[in-house]
């Protein structure tokens, strides 16, 4: 059952969000204006101007009337007066490249400070998952997120906190191994382009979880090819890629040597290398795996299995 605490939050985060592009403005316009006043400190006015030089004078024929020095001769009281574009102009044309990264730095560095709120309280729903391996209230916040989010329509920068919510909302489906019911999802209910890159990272996450358990090797290794370069990264999915080849020391190798970044992967790797232990018949390690497994899943679907094991084989 879902706290109403987090439910406070996750309203929190949309309607925080609501104002979010006038924020981004304001804040935009806040920097350039600091900027131009700090740089105007040692540049001088960036507006187009005149400026006003008192002791040299000029005839209509552009000569000067007094050679020499000029605020040597009594009574030279002349002026000029000179066009000075200002710093900003003659910038823009000179150098039009920086001011152009300058907004783009500035741009990015807005949407950062904007959203910033937004990662802090989402990397605090994902510490659920990652730190507690608890898949189950995972799924229950962003089941949550997913359906408060449709319910409104969308102001300022409440649209990225809904696709944050459905992109999350995928990844704990399948980590709760509700495979049928995440491909529905993204099938009928899904929110947004099926073109997009986040959209097909996520099926193709869907279909390795799906090919890996079938134990479908030549359908994983086809999956596998045509991933991106990010998911061919991830060691565990060598390392899954590796157990369905039956390459059973390999794979042991590959996982000893991965350093988990988090504790849920942690205990995936543990469950990972006692199936291989298993397999070659080492049930002394095999069972030392299944025990971490059983004791910091918490959850998690393999937590289960692990202890299934444990029954089964001691």
């Amino acid at each position: 059952m879902l706290s109403p605490n987090i439910k406070k939050q996750i309203q929190h985060n949309y309607k925080r969000m609501k104002h979010g592009k006038i924020k981004g403005i304001l804040l935009y316009l806040t920097i350039c204006v600091v900027a131009a006043c700090i740089i105007s400190l040692f540049l001088g006015n960036p507006f187009p101007h005149k400026e006003n030089f008192t002791g040299l004078s000029i005839d209509s024929y552009g000569s000067f009337l007094f050679p020499g020095n000029p605020f040597s001769y009594k009574g030279a009281g002349l002026s000029r007066s000179v066009w000075n574009d200002g710093w900003m102009y003659t910038g823009l044309v000179t150098y039009p490249y920086l001011f152009v990264l300058f907004c783009v730095a500035v741009c990015v560095l807005s949407i950062i400070v904007v959203c910033v709120p937004l990662i802090r309280d989402v990397n605090k729903y994902n510490q659920v998952l990652l730190r507690k391996c608890d898949v189950k209230s995972y799924l229950e916040i962003m089941e949550y997120g997913v359906a408060y989010g449709k319910t409104l329509r969308f102001r300022g920068f409440q649209g990225a906190v809904f696709v944050v919510m459905q992109e999350n909302f995928v990844l704990a489906l399948i980590a709760n191994e509700k495979l049928e019911e995440c491909r529905r999802f993204l099938e009928e209910e899904w929110t947004g382009k099926k073109n997009s890159r986040s959209y097909k990272r996520l099926m193709m996450n869907l279909d390795l979880v799906e090919a890996y358990g079938d134990l479908d090797s030549d359908r994983f290794n086809e999956l596998f090819q045509k991933a991106g370069r990010r998911l061919k990264k991830e060691k565990l999915l060598v390392a899954e890629k590796m157990f369905l080849e039956q390459k059973y020391d390999q794979t042991i190798t590959l996982l000893k040597a991965y350093k988990a970044p988090t504790r849920y992967n942690e205990v995936f790797r543990h469950y990972l290398m006692g199936m291989c232990y298993d397999k070659m018949d080492n049930q002394k390690m095999a069972e030392d795996c299944m025990r971490y497994v059983s004791e910091h899943g918490n959850t998690m679907p393999c937590r289960d299995r692990a202890q299934e094991w444990i029954s089964q084989k001691l």
